[in-house]
């Protein structure tokens, strides 16, 4: 957002003569010094005004900016948060009504031998497992 300013005041040098010519038969070669001066603190003035001014709009314009920023920023995070707790609701109300429907048994008796034998196996791999862990532990607690 970078604006050129064009100059208010566009006075070439002959101009600036020109003016310093009339300013010196009106006022007069006496005062002449004393109203250079106070002509240079006033656009001094001036100057340090508009570059306050300009410094303060600035200022403003990124506030704003800012403001615009950090509101996407919380539509984003507010719309990550909502795409994060939306499946764990969904998987919480299935597990809701899982629990609300009782268990069916098996009438079949080889489904029921098959289901006991995995789950064997299953537990077996995870005693192996556990045996495999239990000498990390211990190893672990004599380093303390």
């Amino acid at each position: 957002m970078n604006a050129t300013v064009t100059p208010v005041f566009d006075v070439s040098f002959g101009e600036l003569i020109l003016i310093g010519a009339v300013t010196l038969i009106v006022v007069g070669p006496e005062r002449m010094p004393k109203v250079a001066r106070t002509a240079g603190m006033l656009i001094g003035k001036l100057q340090r005004f508009i570059g306050n001014v300009k410094a303060e709009l600035q200022q403003e314009m990124q506030m704003s900016e800012l403001a615009r920023l950090e509101a996407d920023l919380r539509k984003e995070a507010d719309d990550i948060q909502q795409s994060i707790h939306q499946p764990l609701q969904d998987a919480a109300a299935m597990l809701a009504e899982g629990a609300q429907t009782p268990p069916t048994v098996a009438a079949d008796e080889t489904h029921t031998e098959v289901s006991v034998a995995a789950a064997q196996n299953e537990y077996g791999q995870l005693d192996l497992f556990a045996s495999n862990i239990q000498p990390l532990n211990s190893a672990y607690r004599d380093r303390r």
